[in-house]
């Protein structure tokens, strides 16, 4: 596509006389061109060739002619034939028919022209007027965050059943799992092996030792009580009776 380069300032003039300066063009055009080709054939001929050829250059070429304009900062190349959005407060709409309302021109939502252009490159604002007034500065369109869609409504009834049932799946669920768990405990029972019987040897030497460790701590203990209470015989007679009560009372006795 053909791009004309104009100066920041000049870009909206240009643009405005854009289609005068076409039609002047392809006018001239046409004359020299005819001129030249009813030398070589008939000129009824030479007329529809250049009609057509001018049709399309008019309406094809020169009118889809993007304007471009250079940033002052970074020297960014920008073409006024891309999707903006008006800097307009009470507007703010998106603008999609470049060809027609680049942002040199105006807003096709609001009619406003446009006082400056943020770069896309540097975000400095190339001011398009020398009153350089940058409240109205038109943008790219820059992409809008998605807006999540709001949560369903939900039947408080609806809900409590929900849960509800919820509860009982989870106690059920326990339920199951203690059941399982204590079958697999009495089938882990069921194959166990025995403990090994007790030899009579075995038996009476578990026993003796038994028997021993009670003498043993027997001793010990009236011997702590007669050290304890040797000034008080109440005392010390109370103490002994427990400890006879003690050796009476196990279960091993």
């Amino acid at each position: 596509m053909i791009t004309t380069l104009c100066n920041q300032y000049t870009a909206r003039g240009w643009f405005k006389a854009r289609k005068t300066i076409n039609l002047a063009v392809v006018f001239i055009g046409f004359v020299v061109l005819l001129f030249i080709l009813q030398n070589f054939i008939h000129p009824l001929i030479a007329d529809l060739i250049l009609i057509g050829i001018a049709y399309i250059v008019f309406f094809h070429v020169l009118a889809k002619r993007a304007i471009a304009i250079t940033c002052p900062r970074c020297d960014a190349h920008i073409e006024t034939n891309t999707p903006w959005t008006c800097g307009n407060f009470s507007c703010r709409q998106d603008n999609l028919q470049v060809d027609d309302y680049p942002f040199v021109y105006q807003c096709q939502h609001c009619g406003v022209e446009q006082k400056a252009y943020e770069c896309p490159r540097c975000g400095d604002a190339i001011y398009l007027s020398r009153d350089r007034i940058k409240n109205i500065c038109a943008t790219i369109i820059k992409p809008r965050p998605k807006s999540e869609p709001p949560p369903p409504k939900t039947d408080p009834e609806a809900e409590k059943r929900r849960k509800q049932q919820q509860e009982k799946s989870d106690l059920e669920h326990d339920v199951e799992m203690a059941r399982l768990k204590a079958k697999l405990k009495e089938e882990e029972s069921k194959t166990a092996e025995p403990p090994p019987k007790k030899t009579a040897y075995e038996d009476l030497e578990e026993y003796f030792k038994n028997m021993m460790a009670n003498e043993t701590a027997e001793r010990e203990w009236r011997a702590i009580i007669d050290e304890k209470f040797k000034n008080d015989p109440v005392a010390r007679a109370k103490a002994h009776a427990v400890v006879d009560q003690w050796m009476k009372n196990r279960p091993d006795m």
